[in-house]
């Protein structure tokens, strides 16, 4: 992907969506499979996390903090949980 930035934004994000495109598609195919369909529950949570992260970033770039507290809080949880236990 490097390689591809490099390149320029349009290879880039036509790389991506490619990608995107290319593991829906194959996962609408074969929803038949009880594999396929929890494995759509799966990238689809994670890519919902990812547009959380990339909402939070985009704050942050433009100035606004309290994403980037929101996140730093939320990611020393297990942290904190740990010490209670311990």
């Amino acid at each position: 992907m490097c390689a591809l930035l490099r390149m320029g934004d349009g290879s880039f994000m036509f790389a991506k969506v490619a990608v995107g495109a290319f593991a829906a598609y194959t996962l609408y195919r074969c929803s038949h499979l009880a594999l396929a369909r929890h494995g759509m529950k799966f990238v689809l949570t994670i890519y919902g996390l990812l547009m959380l992260v990339h909402v939070a970033t985009g704050m942050s770039a433009i100035g606004w903090s309290t994403p980037l507290a929101v996140v730093s809080y939320v990611s020393n949880v297990p942290y904190a949980l740990m010490t209670l236990f311990s």
